[in-house]
């Protein structure tokens, strides 16, 4: 017990010294690519959940490049010099995608996340009306018009249509490319707590020879998470012993946030 003790303390503060002193131009960020719909409940759970909480965290531009492509299961059809769309949960969605697309195009990359998130959360709070979900995430009078002029007309018409080219054959939404392609197993960790999986990348990235990588703040915590899990190994027969687990985790991350902020002075 006593070498575990040792072991630990020795693990904690190599960790915290790496996240604080870490390498700005970490290489090789994936490329993640997430198809969605602006009506689609599950592409809403995934952005209210996982992924807002993946744009908390510090490191979020060094850990994946994310980019969103609002189609999902819509189909075009060319009528003349425009398309015409059919979605899924109707012409409101359509025209969800169109405002989603018209954002995006104008908005800064980090803006553009932090507007996905808003506009998939007050798309329920406000029953599906995208124009008030619109107005509640986009305060810039003279922005929130150009995305309303740009979704009534041909740019906003053009930019589905290569939403639609981008949009691969795929099963459901949401439907995620990792590097390119589509894996079940990474799109479900992905889907499920995306902070944990792109950190368990950046812990092998930096575990290995390659010294272009660094451990990330705002990853330590599942470093610690881990190591304690594994530590820790009770036979959980009964959730008293499941409890008590959790609590050592939760005392030992507590001991970490101490000696982070102290070695930060």
């Amino acid at each position: 017990m006593q070498i575990l003790k040792i072991k630990f303390i020795l693990i904690l503060l190599q960790v915290s010294l790496l996240a604080i002193s870490c390498n700005k131009d970490n290489q090789d960020i994936p490329q993640i690519d997430v198809y969605v719909e602006s009506l689609c409940p599950d592409c809403q759970n995934f952005i209210k959940d996982s992924f807002s909480l993946f744009l908390k965290n510090p490191s979020f531009s060094q850990l994946a490049k994310v980019n969103f492509i609002p189609f999902g299961n819509a189909k075009e059809n060319k009528v003349g010099d425009k398309y015409e769309f059919t979605c899924q949960h109707g012409p409101n969605e359509c025209y969800g995608n169109t405002v989603n697309n018209c954002a995006l195009s104008k908005l800064s990359y980090e803006n553009g996340l932090n507007f996905m998130v808003c506009f998939d959360g007050a798309i329920v709070k406000f029953s599906k009306d995208v124009k008030k979900a619109l107005e509640e995430c986009i305060e810039n009078q003279q922005l929130h018009d150009d995305i309303i002029s740009c979704a009534d007309n041909m740019e906003g018409n053009n930019l589905m249509h290569i939403a639609a080219q981008k949009t691969p054959e795929h099963k459901y939404v949401p439907w995620i490319h990792f590097n390119g392609k589509h894996d079940i197993d990474i799109e479900n960790r992905i889907l499920s707590d995306m902070n944990e999986y792109l950190c368990s990348l950046n812990f092998k990235n930096a575990s290995s020879e390659n010294k272009s990588h660094s451990f990330l703040p705002g990853c330590e915590e599942y470093l610690m998470k881990n190591f304690l899990t594994s530590s820790f190994s009770f036979k959980q027969k009964d959730d008293d012993k499941k409890d008590i687990n959790q609590s050592i985790i939760s005392f030992f991350i507590g001991i970490y946030d101490k000696i982070r902020k102290f070695l930060e002075f």
